[in-house]
């Protein structure tokens, strides 16, 4: 267990059986295509050309997805969708409704509506803006042509000034005395005992010739001007008038539109995302034939197989045609194979912890089953109720009754909180925790059976559970070390093992049961081996710190900075005080819950009803909130303190050539 061994396999044949070798590999699902290095080769202009189409079609399905889902109710919910819930379709179905599908004719007339409401809705956009004004405009009993045509004469415009700012305005305009007799200032109604501040619609008329001067004055004196639309020259009333029909016109033909695009979408979604899943797949096969070396006739495929893989593949491979020749060989001491996680079942739902990491390298270790125990404790210990992880239990094997084409990938996930439950469950038991103080509160007979089953009582001895969340720690970091010394005895390199990990381990170890034993919680004995430990762990750390350094100055230097490195090891320990923090908090937040509940039922005639709801909706949301806490938190003590001390990763994860399954379940 661990990383899967893998077979490089060469495959050679003669192109015309190209798309068959291409199917086979893809529908394996066992298969990472190797790029070719070969530069300069003559492409195969005929997987050139179905590449381009496939991608032509991939940018109508984008653009039809992207256009019509958002009027589309799917019958199948995103949840359920997500959970494997989808239409079984064979590549041969899709294959004969892509041929009757006319993706082009959906786009254009698709686009034809989406223009057609674009302008409806532009026009539409327009009318209520000049209803807007209008209405700013009640106040005038002039035609609007005043504005945009005016008289021989006059013209005038129109604009918004504060409340506080228009006695100005009028003072300048009175005193522009030598045509004060051209110009008329209109004013909207206003109460002037409210807001000063309050934008009032004004508008001025005056004569032609005086144009520049008024603009300015108004200007000065704050008046903002608006711009009054050329097609409006009636009365503001008749205006309006107009204005409303074509308000309700545009609106009855939006949602006429609105109704046609909804029709166009039921028609084709469904169509459409059949054969997103169609093109796709058919992309990711053209995409890995083109990275195919090839001659006049001939073409050669390498790829990355699971050696268990090999003998299935090979019977397929031989029944396309016999002028086939399909090699396996080992991956070369210099090349770096793609990784792929194989553990036991038990062990595997938590590949996806390393998976978000960084995979590990073909030849390094995979870190999995070690991080697998850890987390399961942690996890528990944060979430730490009994009643929480029944719930969690109970929804998701509802879940596997409920859904039953749920994806190995998925199903592993769902499986990794079915396992942390089991742990959730136990130090829920052991400490006491079931809907917080819920036993306690509501259901008191059951009291003597949940204190006999105690072992912890993170509430009244936090103490307690602050020094096993501490031990662990220790024993978390320590193993990590013993990883990382075996790791590189493995390398044979001895001395680095000894230097940099095994004195590490003396030293923390010794301190801790030196510290241990003089607080009396061990025999007297364990104190002089807790001195030793420490004292063989701080001389190695000092030597190993200084090799190479040159002179003796730098290597005590060297060695007494290497030892203060003690206190990053101080840091890393407290942090698995979390563990006691985030399982006290959910315990917590279920008391403080239930002593609502309990508040709420002392409440006449309702009591009970409002009760039932504060319990039942706040323990839900507890368990949501909690869950993600139990979730990060614990992962962050594996990626920062554990992998910190043995694993860096960079693998390239295994990658195969698969269908494309987003919408259907795509058969071979």
């Amino acid at each position: 267990m661990g990383v899967a061994r893998l077979k490089k396999a060469e495959l050679y044949y003669h192109k015309s059986v190209h798309e068959q070798i291409a199917a086979s590999l893809q529908e394996s699902g066992a298969c990472q295509i190797i790029s070719s290095d070969v530069e300069n080769q003559t492409k195969h202009s005929d997987i050139e050309k179905l590449i381009s189409c496939t991608e032509e079609k991939l940018a109508d399905i984008r653009y039809l997805v992207r256009t019509l889902t958002p009027h589309y109710v799917d019958p199948v919910p995103a949840l359920d969708r997500m959970l494997g819930e989808r239409p079984d379709v064979t590549m041969s179905e899709l294959e004969e409704l892509a041929a009757k599908t006319d993706l082009k004719a959906v786009c254009e007339k698709t686009r034809a509506i989406e223009h057609e409401i674009g302008e409806v809705r532009s026009k539409l956009s327009e009318a209520k803006v000049n209803d807007s004004i209008l209405n700013s405009l009640g106040f005038l009993e002039y035609p609007l042509s005043v504005f945009s045509e005016g008289t021989r004469t006059l013209t005038a415009l129109a604009g918004t000034i504060k409340a506080e700012k228009i006695s100005g305005l009028k003072a300048a305009l009175g005193d522009f005395s030598i045509y004060s007799e051209d110009t008329e200032l209109i004013i909207a109604p206003y109460d002037e005992k409210k807001d000063k501040s309050q934008d009032i619609y004004a508008v001025v008329i005056y004569s032609r010739k005086i144009e520049s001067e008024i603009r300015e004055l108004c200007a000065k004196n704050g008046l903002s001007l608006v711009e009054i639309p050329a097609s409006l020259t009636g009365t503001v009333t008749e205006e309006k008038e107009k204005i409303s029909g074509l308000i309700k016109d545009f609106e009855a033909k939006e949602s006429e539109l609105a109704a046609k695009i909804v029709d166009v979408a039921n028609e084709n979604i469904p169509t459409v995302q059949k054969l997103s899943d169609y093109y796709n797949s058919l992309n990711k096969r053209y995409n890995g034939t083109a990275m195919s070396e090839e001659t006049d006739c001939t073409m050669l495929t390498k790829f990355w197989i699971p050696e268990s893989k090999v003998e299935e593949l090979k019977i397929k491979i031989e029944n396309i045609s016999p002028e086939i020749d399909l090699t396996f060989s080992d991956p070369e001491p210099d090349e770096e194979p793609p990784s792929l996680l194989v553990n036991s079942n038990l062990v595997r739902p938590f590949n996806i912890l390393t998976e978000l990491y960084s995979s590990p390298t073909y030849r390094g270790i995979d870190p999995t089953p070690l991080l697998a125990p850890f987390f399961w404790i942690f996890f528990g210990m944060c979430l730490g109720d009994a009643g929480y992880a029944l719930v969690v239990f109970g929804a998701i094997m509802y879940v596997f009754k409920k859904y039953k084409k749920i994806s190995l990938g998925v199903k592993d996930f769902i499986r990794l909180f079915l396992l942390c439950s089991v742990s959730t469950f136990i130090y829920g038991v052991i400490s006491g925790s079931f809907f917080g103080n819920f036993i306690d509160s509501f259901i008191p007979f059951l009291i003597p059976l949940k204190n006999s089953l105690m072992l912890v009582d993170p509430m009244t001895n936090p103490m307690q559970v602050l020094g096993i969340s501490l031990l662990l720690g220790v024993i978390h970091l320590m193993f990590g070390l013993l990883i990382a010394a075996y790791e590189k005895m493995k390398s044979k390199l001895f001395i680095d093992a000894i230097g940099n990990d095994i004195s590490w381990f003396l030293l923390i170890v010794g301190l801790c049961l030196l510290g241990v034993g003089m607080g009396g919680m061990l025999p007297p004995h364990f104190v002089q081996i807790g001195q030793f430990m420490a004292i063989l762990g701080a001389i190695i750390i000092f030597i190993y710190a200084g090799k190479g350094k040159p002179g003796i100055f730098n290597k005590i230097i060297s060695g007494f900075l290497a030892l203060y490195g003690s206190t990053s090891y101080l840091g890393d320990i407290l942090s698995y005080s979390r563990l006691l923090a985030l399982g006290f908090g959910s315990a917590v937040i279920g008391m403080v819950i239930n002593l609502l509940g309990g508040l709420a039922a002392d409440i006449p005639y309702v009591g009970w009803l409002v009760a039932i709801v504060v319990i039942v909706g706040g323990h839900i949301f507890s368990i949501a909130i909690n869950i993600l806490g139990s979730f990060v938190h614990p992962l962050r003590l594996q990626y920062v303190e554990f992998f910190g001390k043995f694993y860096s990763g960079g693998g390239e994860p295994f990658t195969p050539l698969t269908l494309s399954q987003e919408f259907v379940n795509v058969k071979a």
